[in-house]
């Protein structure tokens, strides 16, 4: 018995979690900003801040006349695989939020939040909403089951403070 204690924590050690970083999301997306935002006539709208494991980023985007999307990876050409994914953030004029769980946003807004699933792959959690004729959304892996929703609502009411970047 008293080996295992020992054991047990020299366990938990190794398993711990990377260091968290803050990020600023707007300076890790750059240039890629202003060239998705010269694309599209729906609002940049983006969070100032994002909490991830301390790490290089890669940024990525699209924009076209209705809609936009820009990406952070911990790869370059991450292409949104699981393994890579950091954080999507998206708009789509016409669109209509998604979420399992409703929850209470900035400016009196009802976001809708829906938790980590996974099936053949797994489809990180998010928070969406709608402002600007728009469902906006932020996907992100930034935290645990018990901090993500939380986080999200941090993140999205950033974003809807902001306004248009």
């Amino acid at each position: 018995m008293r080996l295992i204690l020992p054991a047990l924590v020299a366990l938990l050690t190794l398993a711990a979690p990377a260091s968290a970083k803050t990020y600023d999301v707007p300076a890790e997306l750059g240039d890629v900003v202003l060239a998705v935002d010269a694309k599209t006539r729906v609002p940049l709208l983006l969070p100032d801040r994002m909490p991830y494991e301390d790490t290089t980023l890669y940024p990525s985007g699209s924009g076209r006349r209705r809609a936009w999307s820009l990406s952070l990876a911990a790869a370059p050409d991450c292409g949104g695989a699981t393994a890579c994914f950091v954080a999507e953030f998206s708009a789509r004029r016409g669109a209509r939020p998604y979420g399992t769980r409703k929850v209470r946003l900035a400016g009196g807004r009802t976001g809708w939040f829906k938790p980590l699933s996974c099936g053949a792959s797994c489809s990180p959690p998010s928070i969406s909403w709608r402002q600007h004729k728009a469902a906006y959304v932020i996907q992100a892996n930034v935290g645990t089951k018990d901090t993500d929703r939380r986080i999200l609502v941090r993140m999205a009411n950033q974003a809807i403070r902001a306004g248009a970047r």
